[in-house]
């Protein structure tokens, strides 16, 4: 097995193709997806109306010391890479290689996922449910076309579709808080329901890690990659608190909607509006699946090289073939589960290379830079106790035989 040949952006451009907007759409795009079209029911069911939107507030800044240690990662290190390239300046090849396929392997899976997602919506408007699968392979197919020709067309897509997703979405938070009909009584908290809520909302505001893995395309990167990677957060969990009280103020009996946000639009704006949303839904899920078939292969690229500048095309091929079948046979929620207890890892990976890179003077850090990373650990400690065993042992599998396969590519 042998591949020749690299994607590369530069010969498509004269200078860095991403540039502070690009970059700040990646960073939002990857975190507003499916999560926030799920857990406002969780949330309300332990915080009943408006007070529910404090939670995501809440947990946006606990995340914030995860956000800043990437931020400042990536500011003394502004090339490709990203947490393959933090651990591999701090611990060595050896280490940054288990990373790089823990990553890689983490991304699959949640590419997987959010392709699933999209196929079977695709399959749903047709009235086809057995179209999913094919649907599947057929994104993935358009996809790997899309990314055999540079980083710039799938920047393109995903700051468009971007904006679609988001446009529906700040009219039902403008709409909500200026909602003045009368609401009934919200329900009372449901018993034992707030760490459900936590964690519903954590699995939402994942997504800004993947902001510094396209450094080296980016235009004025020492600055441009950490403020995009920090503001992608803290827009992002804005943007939900305000989605949040808007459903709330518009569903007294939110803990119980299915498809909560498109339904409040209903309440709030009528039925184009709650069509816009629903056209917002379809676009989340599409520009999420753009940005992560973009961003996946790079995860491996950057394991298996030792400059990675350029993406190979084995790595596109490669990750395409192991997406397709996960998204055309996989379960979505068990994708959900073994992508969020991986990045998990990730976090905790990330956070320690800062410590020991600033405790040891490298990379132009000080140990006064190491102080996001107790916070950082803290936090990934509580969100990792409540990973099952069982996704645990299925993902350090996958993550043995995402290894096998690097090295493969390596030798090659």
């Amino acid at each position: 097995m042998c591949f020749d040949g690299d994607v590369t952006d530069a010969a498509t451009s004269p200078r860095p193709p991403l540039g502070p907007t690009a970059l700040f759409a990646l960073g939002v795009n990857g975190i507003v997806g499916v999560g926030i079209f799920v857990a406002p029911p969780t949330v309300a069911a332990a915080v009943p109306g408006g007070a529910g939107a404090l939670l995501y507030v809440a947990i946006a800044i606990a995340c914030l010391p995860i956000a800043l240690a990437y931020a400042r990662l990536a500011r003394a290190m502004p090339t490709d890479g990203g947490p393959v390239l933090y651990a591999a300046r701090a611990f060595g090849s050896r280490a940054a290689a288990g990373v790089g396929v823990l990553v890689w392997v983490s991304s699959l899976f949640s590419t997987a996922a959010v392709t699933r997602a999209l196929a079977e919506l695709f399959a749903s408007a047709a009235k086809m449910p057995a179209l999913a699968p094919y649907a599947a392979a057929a994104i993935v197919i358009a996809l790997v076309v899309v990314n055999l020709r540079g980083l710039k067309l799938s920047a393109y897509a995903w700051t468009a579709l971007t904006a679609l997703k988001l446009a529906p979405l700040l009219v039902v938070a403008a709409l909500g808080a200026a909602f003045a009909g009368s609401v009934a009584q919200a329900a009372p908290a449901a018993p034992g329901s707030l760490g459900r809520a936590l964690l519903a909302i954590l699995f939402a505001l994942q997504g800004f890690e993947i902001v510094p893995l396209p450094a080296g395309q980016v235009r004025d990167p020492e600055r441009v990659v950490p403020r995009a990677t920090v503001a992608s957060l803290v827009a992002s969990g804005a943007l939900y608190a305000a989605i949040h009280f808007g459903c709330a103020r518009a569903l007294p009996d939110l803990a119980s909607q299915a498809e909560p946000i498109p339904e409040a639009a209903r309440v709030l704006g009528g039925a184009n509006l709650a069509w816009a949303v629903s056209a917002g839904v379809a676009a989340s899920i599409g520009g999420i699946v753009v940005g992560m078939h973009a961003m996946t292969p790079r995860y491996l690229s950057a394991t298996v090289r030792t400059h990675a500048m350029h993406i190979d095309v084995g790595a596109i091929v490669v990750s395409a073939a192991i997406v397709a079948p996960l998204a055309a046979i996989g379960s979505l929620g068990a994708l959900v589960d073994l992508a969020s207890a991986a990045v998990l890892a990730q976090y905790g990976a990330t956070a320690i290379a800062l410590a020991t890179l600033s405790l040891r003077r490298r990379e132009g850090l000080e140990p006064r830079d190491a102080w996001p990373v107790l916070p950082a650990l803290g936090v990934v400690a509580v969100l990792l106790a409540q990973a099952g065993l069982r996704e645990l042992a299925i993902g350090a599998a996958v993550a043995i035989v995402g290894a096998i396969v690097a090295s493969l590519m390596r030798k090659h």
